[in-house]
């Protein structure tokens, strides 16, 4: 019986203490201390039992909602990016320039290309002017290129001295030059007409103002007429020909041409160039009320979409550049220009040209007079 309640008390841990206290004696304390110490160890861990528990199942729970961590993705090659533009009426990709020249169309003459005085671009006929009838096919007239009238210093290729073009207009003159228009000359390629002996077609870029308040005044004082090639963005801007200056030179006879927009190289964006070509020309002749019928490539940059597309935007005319002096009506969309430089004195100017001197003149020859012949007798 002592026995029994000395288990329940060592086991119940609330009276270990006082039961110690009054059985305690030496031979018997050893068996009831290990038992007093499982007892204790027991009800310690009742107490240590459940927290561990829980944590374990929440550990568990934990992993259990825990997502998995996917392999890191397999390399893939680098590429470099692709551009793609949307390009009308072309190649995917701009060529190498290799000219696919036209078949000859016919251009339906119209006042504005005739050698008749009116206010759109006509030739002018110097008094000893003698004008002849071609065929359509070929003619040879040399097509000059400026760009400034002025002086300027230090000298450059761009810039023909107000003196230095007086004599070179009076060679002309001198020489039986008469001048004509791009269009025209345009116009009598395809479809033939009317010529003077001695063409010349006289071309100026970029509408640098000093070509109408130098070259304008003083070719028209020679009978001599031109073309001038506007940068439409600049037709308002200082140091360029507006649109009143414009018309007036346009009522005088000369050509106005575009010469794009902005001066852009037209293959660089066969897009921007669709609107560079075609919006210029609207422009052109919305400011100025004159037909625009030829295009000027900036920088001589061409290529078969451009001339395409020149042809598209209503142009009738090209102008490249080179140094041949004879056109052909295939070519009328790479009509050469050469051009005129700075340094060039007179001797190299005639060199541009097919013909110098004074025209000849046909001497007529003496007609035999008859002989007497003795009589027989």
């Amino acid at each position: 019986m002592k026995n029994a309640i000395t288990s329940k008390l060592f086991c119940s841990g609330a009276s270990s203490v006082r039961y110690a206290e009054a059985f305690e004696t030496p031979l018997r304390l050893r068996p009831r201390l290990r038992l007093r110490s499982a007892c204790l160890f027991l009800g310690n861990l009742r107490l240590i039992l459940p927290p561990l528990i829980l944590v374990a199942c929440l550990l568990s729970l934990s992993a259990c909602a825990s997502p998995a961590i996917a392999d890191p993705p397999a390399a893939t090659p680098a590429h470099s990016p692709v551009v793609l533009i949307s390009v009308p009426n072309a190649s995917p990709t701009p060529t190498p320039f290799q000219p696919v020249f036209p078949t000859a169309t016919a251009i339906p003459p119209t006042p504005t290309l005739t050698p008749t005085a009116s206010a759109t671009p006509a030739p002018t006929t110097p008094p000893t002017a003698t004008w002849i009838h071609v065929g359509a096919g070929q003619v040879t007239a040399p097509i000059l290129l400026y760009h400034h009238i002025g002086d300027v210093s230090p000298a450059n290729r761009y810039y023909i001295s107000p003196d230095d073009f007086r004599q070179q207009m009076e060679r002309l003159i001198n020489w039986g030059y008469t001048s004509i228009t791009p269009s025209y000359l345009a116009n009598v390629l395809v479809n033939g007409g009317e010529l003077p002996e001695r063409p010349v077609v006289i071309t100026f870029d970029d509408a640098n103002l000093d070509v109408y308040t130098n070259a304008f005044p003083m070719m028209k004082e020679l009978g001599l007429v031109g073309a001038v090639y506007v940068v439409t963005f600049r037709m308002e801007s200082g140091g360029y020909i507006n649109a009143d200056q414009l018309k007036e030179m346009a009522a005088a006879g000369w050509e106005i041409g575009s010469h794009s927009q902005s001066h852009y190289v037209l293959n660089l964006n066969y897009d921007v160039a669709a609107v560079e070509i075609c919006q210029s020309r609207t422009d052109l002749e919305t400011a100025t009320g004159a037909p625009v019928l030829s295009f000027a490539y900036p920088n001589g940059v061409v290529d078969n979409f451009i001339v395409q597309q020149v042809k598209d935007c209503g142009y009738t005319s090209g102008m490249w550049l080179g140094t041949a002096v004879t056109h052909y009506s295939n070519y009328v969309y790479y009509l050469i220009r050469r051009e005129v430089e700075g340094s060039f004195d007179l001797d190299r100017f005639g060199g541009l040209l097919p013909w110098t001197g004074p025209i000849p003149t046909a001497t007529p020859t003496a007609e035999p007079t008859p002989t007497e012949t003795a009589s027989s007798p």
